[in-house]
């Protein structure tokens, strides 16, 4: 595979912490009994990082030395199976959470609830802040903190607000422009401390991949090299904790929310066109999965017309399929639509969508994500698939806590651990 100048470089930097990862990981490899495996000393931490559009089969396009190696001597999934809808907050949620959005509440990344006047809109510093969008269940370091656990979270959504009081010992608002090497600095300086004022927990994000995948196509070399650029700062992340004495004891978590698909402009379905009949309808959300509010209008009539559209599927609310796990929940609007893979819903036919996109039904492949577990304490293996649910538990099993009710299975535990927590 020819790789261009940006990615070459990008690969230079990653092979500088590769080899010594391999080094200080390779003992896994060694171990025929679990009850011989010794922890180094010190407390552990675990590292999420959260990889926005990183696609399942991405890592195979050999554009990302290390996140490879961490696989090789890891835990590594097919797919992660998002929870609908696809779509980067929904998802994000989850993974801290382990439940549907049906019931933490955030079902999209633009919604509507009527008991706010206000949109939650992706942006929005008050919404951000805000904690009666995030409050209807419990991200992990709110469990973290009532255990008398530490965390740190670099941009993870829903950890800028206090939710029942409660905020990880560091956190910071999103700041999109902030550069990689800054997010690693920051998270570096969090984690530069005793054991005893040390996080237990932390989290980092980084969005070039599902940028890049918007704006240019899930196929694009611009995807290609924003996977190597994610690649290269998770080894400045690994070199930094190799400078902090912590690498040997970090256990890593590395998931997508979703993954991408290309969608030509020629498949925009006309939102307006559609509904040209039913002036007072109300379009609430555009793209894979779309939804509109009958204000009044006919809803059968309404709904033989969306069904009648020859790629896509519309129900009510309280109708969607149970393995969606939308339920029937006040921010979903009245009818919720699913276009067929490849197509979406746009305003009208002048105004088509990006031409990488997400929120397509979670069982498509394309939209399976990435999922790697690896580091301390994790032992080489390898599943098919696993829901975005299930990471909660492995989470609170890696950091030794009671979990919150949640609809994860223990299947990445099973599969991933070589010891059980005391």
């Amino acid at each position: 595979m020819r790789h261009g100048p940006v990615i070459r470089r990008f690969f230079a930097l990653s092979w500088l912490i590769l080899t010594a990862f391999l080094a200080v990981e390779g003992r896994t490899q060694q171990h025929s009994s679990e009850s011989r495996q010794q922890a180094p000393e010190g407390k552990p931490l675990v590292v999420l990082i959260g990889l926005d559009g990183f696609r399942a089969d991405y890592l195979a396009r050999g554009h990302a030395p290390v996140l490879q190696s961490l696989a090789q001597q890891g835990l590594l999934v097919k797919g992660l199976v998002p929870v609908f809808p696809s779509l980067t907050f929904p998802n994000h949620i989850s993974l801290v959470t382990g439940v549907h959005p049906g019931q933490h509440g955030i079902v999209n990344n633009n919604m509507r609830d009527p008991m706010r006047s206000e949109r939650f809109r992706l942006g929005s510093s008050a919404v951000m802040q805000d904690p009666f969008w995030w409050s209807e269940a419990k991200p992990i370091w709110t469990t973290l903190k009532r255990q008398g656990k530490r965390s740190a979270t670099l941009f993870w959504p829903g950890s800028e607000v206090r939710i029942q009081g409660l905020q990880p010992d560091h956190w910071l608002p999103y700041e999109h422009g902030m550069s990689h090497e800054k997010r690693v600095e920051l998270l570096l300086q969090w984690l530069d401390r005793p054991d005893e004022d040390r996080a237990d927990f932390a989290t980092i994000y980084f969005s070039d991949v599902d940028s890049m995948g918007h704006a240019k196509g899930p196929d694009s070399e611009e995807v290609n090299r924003a996977i190597a650029k994610v690649d290269a700062s998770i080894a400045s992340l690994m070199a930094g904790l190799q400078k902090l004495g912590l690498l040997a004891r970090t256990s890593f978590v590395i998931a997508a929310d979703h993954g991408m698909r290309f969608v030509p402009m020629v498949n925009t379905i006309d939102a307006e066109a559609i509904t040209a009949k039913f002036p007072k309808v109300r379009w609430e959300w555009f793209g894979a999965t779309s939804g509109l509010d009958l204000n009044g209008e006919d809803e059968a009539a309404l709904l033989a017309r969306l069904n009648a559209e020859p790629h896509l599927r519309c129900w009510p609310k309280a109708a969607l399929p149970s393995r969606l796990g939308l339920a029937a929940h006040r921010r979903a609007p009245d009818l919720v639509c699913l276009a067929a893979p490849g197509y979406s819903v746009a305003p009208n036919r002048f105004k088509p969508g990006p031409l990488g996109q997400h929120g397509f039904d979670p069982e498509d492949e394309q939209m399976h994500g990435l999922l790697i577990v690896s580091g301390h304490r994790i032992r080489p293996s390898r599943l098919d698939l696993v829901s975005v649910l299930d990471v909660y538990p492995l989470l609170c099993a890696l950091l030794g806590i009671r979990g919150e009710p949640h609809q994860g299975s223990d299947r990445l535990v099973q599969a991933g651990l070589l010891t059980k927590m005391p």
